[in-house]
């Protein structure tokens, strides 16, 4: 399947004006400006958040908390057995699946299927709607003494989908929306520590952030201290049955100073920015966020009439205390929509097959990774009404091509191809764009 890649530049141009809008805010909160003004742009900020993902989806490309918590090698060979009437045979889900069946198509994936799953579990399809939070009791507890001196919320879509915002008198902020919370402080707004690593391509592979970071100890800060301090907030926020053991990556100046080499990292003025040493550095602690004991894909994408979100849970701590965290896409279970025995791995690599049925392909793709994960869907006219899915995502490159242009467009030559397959129904989900 081909997603259309040329919603990206838009889609960049409007997370660069977040970000720009971000960095004012950050910049207004360091110099202690005005709190009118202040409010102006957080109300911005979480506008423009939205606006990145409402837009991306006109251009192209999780979790429970109350009642109905949502945690209630090999080569491609056997038939499609699998499915919803059927329990799964082990052999049905190799580690690794190697295939050229068909011409163009190169399949040499390992398949990362979570130490927990039962493959003879029911999976399920759900409807669910953003968390609500205890906004009182949680600002309580992340005020830690300090003192609430600004307090406003807004409209971001329409009445269901509003913001709380609330700054404390060091000017660090907490703001709650849409199953969301976020926290930051002004070392986040002047050393942008998520910058280094926030982003789909990062979060797609598992070992991705593990070659970017090490795992040393930073002298200075205890990992145990970062963990309870951790944990501390997810059990004022009625998360813990949700979340994983945390992946614990050490963000240590070394490494990132030589990211910001390699990314040419600059401010929003075109400088270059401050290098660190060892003062600005800290632990990221990631969470894996859970449903049927299945993780989040953590990537952002726009279907057919549809937007694609995921859940995430991290927390950054350093020498003086917590940098920032982010909790987001944490949802309610409503109702099952559909139930079955999860399609395999190789029910899903047969589809794909499949859709390449009397295709001429110019440009060859080879699939190296599958993975299994849910993932969150909703309208793009009703965000506030959400279907949690398992699926099966498939991801690769275009490697070869035998013309300068497929179907009237620029070689897809090293442009990823992805596709998502339903681990329910078993059908393919359309993507036009992948975002972020």
């Amino acid at each position: 399947m081909v997603i259309d890649h040329t919603g990206g530049l838009i889609y960049g141009k409007i997370t660069i004006l977040y970000q720009n809008i971000r960095l004012n805010l950050k910049i207004l909160i360091a110099k202690r400006k005005v709190r009118y003004v202040m409010r102006i742009y957080i109300k911005k900020i979480i506008s423009v958040c939205m606006l990145v993902v409402l837009m991306s989806a006109m251009m192209t490309g999780c979790f429970p908390t109350t009642e109905n918590k949502q945690n209630s090698n090999s080569s491609l060979s056997g038939d499609n057995s699998s499915g919803a009437n059927n329990e799964n045979d082990v052999s049905e889900f190799p580690t690794y699946i190697e295939d050229r069946d068909v011409e163009k198509l190169t399949i040499k994936a390992n398949v990362n299927i979570p130490a927990d799953f039962d493959i003879n579990q029911k999976v399920s399809i759900v409807s669910a709607k953003p968390a609500t939070w205890d906004r009182e009791s949680i600002v309580s507890g992340i005020s830690n003494g300090r003192q609430v001196v600004d307090e406003f919320s807004g409209e971001n879509s329409g009445p269901d989908d509003r913001f709380y915002s609330y700054t404390f008198d060091d000017n660090s902020n907490l703001t709650f929306y849409l199953g969301s919370v976020s926290y930051y402080t002004e070392m986040e707004a002047e050393y942008q520590y998520t910058y280094y690593f926030d982003n789909y391509e990062n979060f797609k592979d598992e070992d991705t952030l593990k070659k970017m970071f090490s795992d040393k100890n930073i002298d200075g800060i205890e990992k145990s201290d970062a963990v309870d301090n951790a944990n501390q907030v997810i059990s004022l926020l009625d998360i813990d049955d949700i979340l994983g053991e945390p992946q614990i990556y050490s963000m240590d100046a070394a490494s990132v100073n030589f990211l910001q080499d390699e990314y040419d990292a600059r401010d929003k003025y075109g400088e270059e920015v401050s290098k660190w040493s060892d003062e600005q550095e800290a632990y990221l602690l990631i969470y894996p966020v859970l449903y049927q004991n299945i993780p989040s894909l953590c990537m952002n994408a726009n279907g057919e009439n549809e937007l694609i979100s995921s859940s995430k849970v991290y927390f950054i701590y350093g020498k003086n205390g917590l940098i920032t965290f982010n909790v987001s896409g944490i949802f309610d279970v409503k109702s099952t929509v559909q139930e079955s025995y999860a399609y395999s791995p190789l029910d899903a690599i047969q589809s794909v097959k499949d859709s390449f049925e009397n295709i001429i392909m110019d440009t060859e793709i080879e699939i190296s990774l599958i993975k299994l994960a849910y993932i969150t869907r909703y309208d793009f006219e009703n965000i506030t009404e959400w279907r949690i899915e398992p699926v099966w995502f498939i991801d690769g490159k275009y490697i070869n091509s035998t013309s300068d242009s497929v179907d009237g467009k620029d070689n897809l030559v090293d442009q990823n191809y992805t596709t998502i397959i339903s681990a329910v129904s078993g059908e393919t989900i359309p993507l036009v764009s992948i975002g972020g």
